[in-house]
C-alpha cells in the first residue's frame, strides 16, 4: 500500500534571490545584535593602544628663541640699497646657518653625538620596565635571571671611542663585569679590548688599526650588556640638521625658534644649547671678519681721501695768496652747498659701487641700480656747473676751491668715523644676534599622548568592529529569517528553535566521558527551545489531520545542523503528551540518535530489515513512558536498497498500527537519496535549517530534490536561532515566554 501523502497542490514557486536593498533599520538591528563583537575587537584594540601608550619612547621637545637684528650698511647713508630689491628677511639667511653641518658639527664635537650608547633592554617591555624603575632608584633587579638585559638604573658614560673605518656604524657591545671593568666585543662576539672606568683603553684592529676607548662612568650589574655604535661625524650633523625645526616667528621680525624633540630630556637641553652656543660664536666671527675686511677697504681709501684733502687745501690758499679774500654771494654760497651736496653723494656712490663689485657681478641688479644713480647724480651736477658758470670769473674760482675743501673734508670724516667704527666691532665679541629664550628642561613628554591614544584606539576599535560585523554580514549568506522561506520558497515555518546553552553543556559533559547524553527534553524540561517543540507538536497534531498516517520524516539540506536533536527531543515532547511514539534511527550509515539514549551501536534497523532480528528484538524501549527507540544498527553496505525494500515499507504498516506517532531521523538530502525514500512513505516531511547556515540555493535545491522523489514538503523547522536583541531578531519570537518547572 502507498502511504505517501497525496495532498500535494503544485509545485514550489520560483524563488526570487536578488535582494539588494539596504534596511537601515536591519542594519542597525544587525550592529546591536553583534554588540558583543563590537566590544570585544574595540576592547582588544584599546588595550593594544593602551599597550603601546604606555611601552612607547616618551618624546620630549623644547626650543630656543633668537633676534637676528639688521646690520646697518657699511657705508653711511646707503641703506636704500640693502632693501632697494625687496631682498629677504635678514633671518632667512641665519635659518640656513642654524641648519648647516658645520654648526651642527661643532655640537657632534662638543657632546660626543657621534658615539651612540643604548642599554640592551629585554625586547618589547624592556625599556618601559626601565623607565617605570627610573634613574635615581639604584640599579634594578634582573627579572627571571636574565642579568644580560638591563632593567632600570644602568648608566654608561663614554667619552671617547675611536674605531678604525670598518667598525663604524657597526653595533658594538659593552658588557659590565666587577669593579668597574668592562670588555668590549665586536658584532660577531669577537673581544676588542678589556678596560676599566676611568682608564684609557687601547688595542689594535685586526689590520692593526688602533682602537680606544675611554669610559668615565659604568653603573650596571656584572654581565649587563650595552650596544654601542660610532656613527660618522657628517651623518650625525647631517641627522641633527633633518631634526631641528627653524623658523621665524612672524614674517620680518627677525626672531628665530630653534625646536628640537629627543627620547633625553638632559640631551634634548644640551644639544638645543650646544647649537645654540655655536651659532651665536660664528655669528660673532663671521661679523668681526666683515668688519676686518670693510676696516681694509677703508684703510686703504683713507690715504688717497687725506691727500685730496691736503691738495684741496693748498689750492684753496694759493688762491687766496694771490687774489686775496673773496666774498661769495648768497647766490654763490647756495651753489656751492649744492655742489658740495652732490660732490659728497657722488663720492659715497663711488666707494659703495667699489665695495659691492667685490660682492656682485658687473652686472647685478644692485650694482645696475647704483650705476643709474650715479649717472643721475651726474647730469643734475652737470645743470649745476652750467648755473655756476654763469657766475663771475673770481666767483667761480672761488666757489671750486671751496667745494673741493668741503667735500674732502667731510668725505675724510665720514670715513674716518667708519674706521673707528669698525675697528670697535672687529675687536667686540657681541654680534647682532641674541638670546631671548633659552633652551629649557622640558617637564612633561609631548609624545605619545596617552589620553588622546586610548581614545583613538577606542574609536578605530569601535570602527573596526563595526566593520567586521558588516564583513561577517556580507560573508555570511545564510538566510536567517524564516519569513523570508515562506516568501521565497512558498513553505511555511512550523518552528523556530532557540539555541540552546542547555545542550551545549549537556553535550560538553558527554565529551568528558559520560556513557550518555541524555535528551534536553528529559534533562531541562523548562528550555525555551523545549517550549518551541512543544508548541511544534501542538501544530503537527492538526497537520496530521489532513494525512493518511503519522509518521512524520525529519530531514536536512546538509550533516551538521540539528536533524538528530530535533528528531530526538520532538519525539520525546510528543511521547510526553500520552502518545505512544516510535523514534526511528534511518541514517544507517552516520546515525548517532542512541548516544542519548546511552546504548552502543547494535542491531537495529538495518538488521530488522534484511530479518535478522524480530521487531521486538530491535526496538528498546526508553526510560520515558510512551516512548520506543529503534536505533539504526550495524552499518550496512547497501542502506538504501534496504529502504527500497517491500520489507521496510511492511514495516512501516506495523509501526503505523502499533503507534500513535512514527519520528524517522533520515540523512541528508542532498548527500544521499535515504530521506526521499523514507519520505514517500510519511504522512509529514520536514526539512530542519540551521540559523544563517544555508544559503537560499541549497534550501530551494534541497525541497527540488524532495520533490522530485515524489515528496509533499510540509515546511521547515529553523533550528539553532540565536537569541537576539534587535526588532528583527527570532528571539523576540519568544519575549513574553516565562519559565517554570516540572514537578
Amino acid at each position: 500500500m502507498d502511504m505517501r501523502n497525496n495532498t500535494a497542490e503544485g509545485a514550489v514557486r520560483e524563488p526570487e534571490y536578488a535582494d539588494d536593498e539596504i534596511d537601515l533599520g536591519e542594519l542597525l538591528a544587525h550592529l546591536i545584535d553583534a554588540k558583543w563583537l563590537i566590544a570585544g575587537i574595540a576592547a582588544a584594540i584599546t588595550a593594544l593602544a593602551g599597550i603601546y601608550a604606555f611601552t612607547a619612547t616618551p618624546i620630549y621637545q623644547s626650543d630656543v628663541l633668537l633676534q637676528v637684528e639688521e646690520q646697518s650698511a657699511s657705508i653711511g647713508g646707503m641703506d636704500e640699497f640693502s632693501s632697494m630689491f625687496g631682498t629677504e628677511s635678514p633671518a632667512a639667511a641665519e635659518i640656513e646657518i642654524i641648519k648647516s653641518r658645520t654648526i651642527g658639527g661643532q655640537a657632534v664635537d662638543e657632546l660626543g653625538l657621534d658615539i651612540a650608547v643604548q642599554p640592551n633592554y629585554f625586547p618589547l617591555i624592556g625599556a618601559a620596565v626601565a623607565r617605570l624603575h627610573g634613574q635615581d632608584n639604584g640599579i634594578a633587579d634582573s627579572w627571571l635571571g636574565l642579568d644580560s638585559y638591563a632593567w632600570g638604573g644602568e648608566v654608561l658614560g663614554l667619552d671617547r671611542l675611536e674605531l678604525p673605518s670598518y667598525l663604524i656604524n657597526q653595533p658594538l657591545t659593552l658588557i659590565a663585569g666587577d669593579s668597574g671593568t668592562y670588555r668590549l666585543l665586536d658584532e660577531e662576539g669577537r673581544e676588542l679590548l678589556a678596560g676599566s672606568v676611568d682608564k684609557p683603553a687601547e688595542a689594535r684592529g685586526a689590520g692593526g688599526e688602533r682602537i680606544g676607548i675611554f669610559v668615565s662612568r659604568l653603573e650596571a650589574r656584572p654581565g649587563t650588556t650595552f650596544v654601542v655604535t660610532k656613527r660618522p661625524r657628517w651623518q650625525v650633523a647631517q641627522d641633527l640638521r633633518d631634526q631641528l625645526s627653524v623658523s621665524e616667528q612672524g614674517k620680518g621680525t627677525g626672531v628665530i625658534r630653534v625646536g628640537l624633540e629627543h627620547s633625553d630630556p638632559q640631551r634634548l637641553e644640551q644639544i638645543l644649547s650646544s647649537v645654540t652656543n655655536a651659532y651665536l660664536r660664528q655669528n660673532v666671527e663671521r661679523r668681526s671678519r666683515e668688519a676686518e675686511k670693510t676696516l681694509e677697504f677703508l684703510n686703504e681709501q683713507l690715504p688717497a681721501l687725506k691727500a685730496e684733502l691736503t691738495t684741496a687745501e693748498s689750492r684753496l690758499n694759493d688762491y687766496r695768496s694771490e687774489v686775496g679774500s673773496v666774498d661769495l654771494t648768497l647766490e654763490t654760497q647756495t651753489f656751492l652747498q649744492q655742489a658740495a651736496e652732490f660732490e659728497k653723494a657722488l663720492s659715497e656712490l663711488r666707494l659703495k659701487r667699489t665695495e659691492l663689485i667685490e660682492k656682485f657681478t658687473p652686472n647685478h641688479p644692485v650694482i645696475s641700480s647704483l650705476e643709474q644713480k650715479i649717472e643721475q647724480l651726474k647730469a643734475e651736477q652737470a645743470a649745476l656747473e652750467a648755473q655756476i658758470r654763469e657766475l663771475p670769473e673770481e666767483q667761480q674760482h672761488s666757489l671750486q676751491f671751496t667745494r673741493d675743501v668741503r667735500v674732502a673734508n667731510e668725505l675724510y670724516m665720514l670715513l674716518l668715523n667708519k674706521s673707528q667704527e669698525m675697528r670697535v666691532v672687529k675687536a667686540g665679541t657681541v654680534g647682532n644676534a641674541r638670546i631671548i629664550d633659552p633652551a629649557y628642561l622640558p617637564p612633561e613628554p609631548v609624545k605619545p599622548k596617552k589620553s588622546l591614544v586610548l581614545v583613538l584606539g577606542l574609536l578605530l576599535g569601535i570602527m573596526a568592529g563595526v566593520a567586521a560585523a558588516l564583513l561577517r554580514r556580507v560573508l555570511n549568506k545564510g538566510v536567517e529569517d524564516p519569513d523570508i522561506l515562506e516568501k521565497q520558497l512558498g513553505l511555511p515555518t512550523f518552528a523556530s528553535i532557540l539555541h540552546s546553552s542547555r545542550e551545549e553543556q549537556l553535550a560538553l559533559k558527554k565529551g568528558k566521558g559520560k556513557t550518555a547524553r541524555p535528551l534536553l527534553a528529559l534533562a531541562e524540561r523548562d528550555d525555551l527551545a523545549i517550549e518551541a517543540l512543544r508548541s511544534l507538536r501542538t501544530s503537527l497534531q492538526f497537520a496530521a489531520m489532513d494525512t493518511d498516517n503519522a509518521i512524520i520524516t525529519i530531514s536536512g539540506p546538509s550533516p551538521g545542523i540539528g536533524k538528530s536533536f530535533i528528531s530526538g527531543n520532538l519525539a520525546a515532547v510528543v511521547a510526553d503528551a500520552g502518545k505512544r511514539t516510535l523514534l526511528i534511527d534511518a541514517d544507517m550509515r552516520k546515525g548517532h540518535l542512541h548516544e542519548y539514549f546511552g546504548i552502543k551501536r547494535t542491531r537495529g534497523l538495518s538488521e530488522l530489515i534484511s530479518g535478522e532480528v524480530t521487531k521486538e528484538e530491535a526496538v528498546r524501549p526508553t526510560e520515558q513512558a510512551n516512548l520506543d527507540f529503534l536505533p539504526s544498527g550495524i552499518v550496512p553496505p547497501n542502506p538504501a536498497e534496504l529502504l527500497m525494500s517491500s520489507r521496510f515499507q511492511a514495516l512501516m504498516e506495523e509501526f503505523k498500527d502499533d503507534y500513535d506517532s512514527v519520528i524517522i531521523d533520515t540523512p541528508p538530502a542532498l548527500a544521499v537519496t535515504d530521506a526521499s525514500i523514507v519520505g514517500r512513505l510519511s504522512g509529514m516531511t520536514f526539512i530542519v535549517v540551521r540559523s544563517g547556515r544555508h544559503p537560499l540555493r541549497e534550501l530551494d535545491l534541497t525541497v527540488k530534490r524532495l520533490q522530485q522523489s515524489g515528496v509533499d514538503v510540509n515546511g521547515f523547522i529553523f533550528n539553532d536561532v540565536p537569541l537576539k536583541s534587535s526588532r528583527y531578531g527570532y528571539g523576540g519570537y519568544y519575549g513574553y515566554a516565562y519559565q517554570y518547572s516540572y514537578k
